[in-house]
């Protein structure tokens, strides 16, 4: 990045900071969680048209994205922003602040970034600042829980082999993910004999024969190099106190770094779900998503953010993270995350981040784009 555009740049982004927070605090204030995207989607439309970029539209996905300086003779550099959240149950949402601390559900994951995306963008039609190469800025749906990376997956393949390059633009400034967690996630339903707790006892139960299944998951052994996890997310099943359950079912998310590890363990859990199926006890196991792993490559996007990280006399440790650069990571297409800000309680009402961190977190954004 020349001399001239960071004095430029950075000196906009001090000035106008009061204007990226408003821009947090609106987003944070439109509820979107995964699957009812489609309001704030429309804002971040309008806010684009407003600006300038008439280019910018919805696609079939529910994305919106906004082409700028993109042509069919030179790969695209894919920067994205999520703008669902993990949030169903809240519906008004009032952002306030406190001192250097701004509170609101999603503000950090991942309000911030999706403005700070946007706010870029009003940066460069403001300052007329020169693309390095045609960019995808998109605002993708599907990130969170069971959305399954809906959103870059389209965007992935209407796109696919013309993407050069992906930047999640997601979570702290100072994560830098370079590697894929992949996942699996189950829902498994256990049907059972049933009946009157006192006439029908011993029939089968199917809140015990899930009980037990989840039990001898939580006795499986993983190993912490490569990092492999399991949980049980949610369970259910039953009618009354009175009642031997003849269904109950929960949900099972399996992690790893590593694909082979992910397998073993998927198949570990498969073995203990055909074990309890019995004559009386009938289990179905529904694949509610995925998502793939990668492994470690080598690319110019790595050495960049090191370098201008370096230059800031800041450390960068690279970290394995389950976020939108997965499928690029998986398809050996260099890429990976890092947000704008500083903050604490992602994914709870409670999230907050620290003004302080908005300016150097965007500084270093713009520098990432506008390398030479």
């Amino acid at each position: 990045m020349n001399e001239a555009l960071k004095k430029e740049t950075f000196s906009y982004i001090e000035r106008h900071q009061d204007r990226l927070v408003d821009l947090i605090c609106t987003i944070s204030s439109i509820p979107s969680p995964t699957g009812q995207e489609q309001k704030k989607a429309e804002w971040i439309l309008q806010y684009l048209h407003n600006l300038g970029a008439a280019e910018a539209y919805i696609d079939r996905a529910g994305n919106v994205l906004f082409p700028w300086h993109v042509d069919a003779s030179r790969p695209v550099l894919i920067y994205n922003a999520y703008i669902d959240t993990v949030f169903n149950q809240v519906d008004t949402i009032t952002p306030t602040i406190t001192g250097n601390i701004l509170a609101a559900p999603s503000c950090g994951d991942n309000s911030s970034c999706t403005a700070g995306l946007l706010f870029l963008i009003g940066m460069i039609f403001e300052l007329h600042i020169a693309a390095p190469a045609g960019i995808l800025f998109a605002f993708n749906v599907g990130e969170e829980g069971l959305g399954n990376l809906k959103g870059m997956r389209h965007i992935m393949e209407t796109w696919k082999n013309k993407v050069a390059s992906v930047i999640a633009v997601d979570g702290k400034s100072d994560a830098i993910v370079n590697v894929a967690v992949g996942s699996r996630r189950y829902k498994v339903a256990v049907e059972a004999e049933g009946g009157h707790s006192w006439m029908h006892f011993g029939n089968a139960n199917a809140i015990a024969v899930a009980a037990a299944m989840i039990n001898e998951l939580y006795a499986l052994k993983v190993p912490s190099y490569p990092k492999t996890t399991y949980n049980i997310g949610t369970i259910s099943g039953g009618t009354t106190v009175n009642s031997i359950a003849a269904y109950a079912e929960f949900t099972i998310d399996l992690r790893s770094e590593s694909k082979e590890a992910l397998l073993q363990l998927d198949t570990a859990c498969s073995a203990i779900i055909q074990r309890a199926q019995t004559d009386t006890i009938k289990i179905t196991a529904t694949l509610l998503g995925e998502r793939p792993c990668s492994s470690v490559m080598k690319a110019e996007i790595y050495d960049r953010i090191l370098d201008i990280r370096r230059k800031h006399g800041q450390d960068t440790v690279f970290i394995a993270s389950s976020t939108d650069a997965n499928i690029a990571l998986s398809q050996g297409i260099p890429a990976m995350s890092f947000g704008i800000c500083r903050g604490k309680g992602a994914h709870t009402v409670q999230e907050t981040l620290e003004l302080d961190s908005l300016v150097p977190g965007m500084q270093q954004l713009t520098e990432f784009i506008f390398h030479e």
